[in-house]
């Protein structure tokens, strides 16, 4: 069992047993749920503490008899806040998670150039495992963390049925319960947009990686021509700020919270503020099995996209106006 945590408040050294961490300088505990360690100062903002306990001590139990993916629509049918047209794209999207992840890291291979690995890896906003599993291939230790102890119940069940041994910890992005200088890789895929303080997470993957360890975000671009990626709606990050909400509600019924997304501009700010020593924004390719789950519109324009990708003079272009926008850093 990896146990080498701090505290996410201090960052001092903690104590443990088998029920909780305890923090030796601000005597903070941190509680052990469904043998994951939950290191959150604040809850997940879709749901309180005690709702999400409850919700994960269902879905652990129902865990104990489902596959993963009967367990994956089981949370939906437990979910019936959000339409039947919604849940089954995000089922789709959960159990297509391995190969974007295998597309993640065939990115990352590019990136490095050769074969992207080491000994110390990992994803923040882990979601249900998908990029664990062959990010467990390329690094000796892998470890997980996610705000959502209720996905992470999930993830358990993924790598369990794939017989894979991963590091899981509930925790937010911007407060990592890790010491400095730890990691040779911190991923972090559509996470960015759905994180509170975005400056905090790219400083703590700053604060947690080795000197020279690789950083790899992937976000949506807020000035994307195309529809914006959460709610399937053009136009959103032309919006202003506080009206987007607003806007979704009229054009579609359903709300718009807790979602930030970034234009090339607002990110490299970011960047250069973050503590990373070195990095980049570019406009990736859109992989296939990503494609797959797009509208046929959407995929024309993808095509378009994919077609000015190989014209060198469109490059600053796409950072504008393109649908994603990828991030590599080294410290």
């Amino acid at each position: 069992m990896w146990n080498n945590f701090c505290c996410p408040q201090c960052h001092g050294p903690l104590t443990s047993n088998s029920e909780l961490y305890r923090c030796n300088l601000c005597k903070r505990d941190y509680p052990i749920c469904f043998g994951i360690p939950d290191f959150r100062l604040v809850p997940d903002p879709y749901i309180s503490f005690a709702d999400e306990y409850e919700k994960a001590r269902v879905i652990a139990e129902r865990a104990s008899t489902a596959s993963f993916e009967s367990l994956v629509q089981f949370y939906w049918e437990i979910t019936p806040d959000v339409p039947k047209t919604a849940a089954a794209r995000y089922i789709r999207y959960v159990l297509m998670g391995q190969d974007r992840g295998n597309a993640y890291c065939e990115q990352l291979d590019h990136y490095v150039a050769g074969r992207w690995n080491g000994e110390l890896a990992l994803e923040i906003g882990c979601g249900t495992g998908g990029f664990l599993l062959p990010a467990g291939n390329r690094f000796h230790t892998v470890i997980g963390v996610d705000i959502a102890l209720r996905w992470l119940v999930i993830a358990k069940k993924r790598l369990a049925s794939a017989g894979r041994s991963v590091v899981l910890v509930c925790c937010s992005g911007e407060s990592l319960p890790f010491n400095d200088n730890l990691f040779d890789s911190v991923v972090g895929f559509h996470v960015l947009e759905h994180t509170s303080n975005q400056h905090s997470l790219l400083s703590e993957t700053a604060r947690t990686l080795r000197r020279g360890g690789l950083c790899f975000f992937s976000t949506p671009n807020r000035f994307s021509l195309g529809p914006e990626p959460c709610v399937r709606i053009w136009g959103v990050g032309f919006v202003p700020r506080a009206l987007a909400e607003t806007y979704v509600r009229l054009i579609k019924g359903i709300p718009y919270k807790h979602i930030r997304l970034l234009s090339f501009f607002e990110l490299r700010r970011l960047l250069a503020r973050s503590g990373l020593r070195e990095w980049a924004i570019f406009p990736p390719r859109i992989s296939e099995c990503e494609l797959k789950v797009l509208p046929g519109p959407v995929q024309v324009l993808i095509a378009l996209y994919h077609l000015l990708l190989k014209l060198p003079f469109c490059s600053f272009l796409l950072r504008i106006i393109g649908p994603l926008l990828q991030v590599a850093g080294r410290r």
